[in-house]
């Protein structure tokens, strides 16, 4: 729904489950940007594989695990036929005591960026930290409260010249995201999601705000 309540010209959503969620088939059509198929693949509840396609845009990734189910890889191939473009990105994921301790990202085969994860006594990831050719090209800080609840995603702002939030987080009584705060890197302006459950925990609406409380646009979910 648009800002004035009136249906989205040209919006189209429909996720099907298949084969007891065993494959996730979900496709968007949008005015703007057209239609897109994106298809999930899980084994043993474990997201294994994902597919998505529109018009000129072909993107493959396959995700894979160690024994105790921590992501251990995630392989991404990128095909723009409208450029005659292939990429890849590979991360490949480290763990101590079972949390992020740090992971390569490896573009094309060739360019490699290390990132290393800082934690506290909680094992909380407060800081993450990118490292190309041993020179840190970002810096992200990250906050919680005091149920080790992420709030805040933070790093230094171009634009302002000061450390600033990508992301602010809110929750509900029950500890389920309400609230949703973005800040585009390099910009002033940001936007702010939120978001509405009934009493079973199941989300009845998005709500999309600008900075000035603006109403953007509504997502409403039923269920049978």
């Amino acid at each position: 729904m648009e800002s004035d309540e009136t249906p989205t010209p040209g919006f189209f959503y429909k996720r099907q489950l298949v084969n007891d969620a065993a494959l996730v088939v979900t496709d968007i059509s949008l005015a703007a940007t057209g239609a897109t198929e994106t298809l999930e693949y899980y084994t043993n509840n474990l997201l294994s594989k994902s597919v998505d396609s529109s018009a000129n845009l072909l993107t493959k990734v396959d995700y894979g695990y160690d024994k105790q189910n921590r992501i251990e890889f995630i392989e991404t191939q990128t095909d723009d036929t409208s450029r005659n473009m292939h990429s890849t990105e590979m991360h490949k994921w480290f763990y101590t005591n079972n949390v992020p301790d740090s992971m390569l990202r490896i573009k094309d085969s060739a360019d490699t960026t290390v990132v290393h994860f800082k934690k506290d006594d909680k094992y909380n990831i407060i800081e993450e930290i990118w490292l190309r050719k041993n020179k840190v090209i970002e810096h992200y800080f990250y906050y919680y409260d005091d149920k080790s609840e992420l709030t805040d995603i933070v790093r230094y702002n171009t634009r302002a010249k000061q450390m600033l939030p990508d992301f602010l987080f809110a929750y509900n009584a029950n500890g389920t995201l309400s609230q949703l705060t973005q800040i585009p890197q390099g910009s002033s302006d940001y936007i702010i999601w939120q978001y509405v459950y009934d009493d079973k925990g199941l989300k009845e609406k998005d709500v999309l705000f600008d900075k000035h409380q603006q109403l953007l646009g509504t997502i409403t979910y039923t269920y049978q």
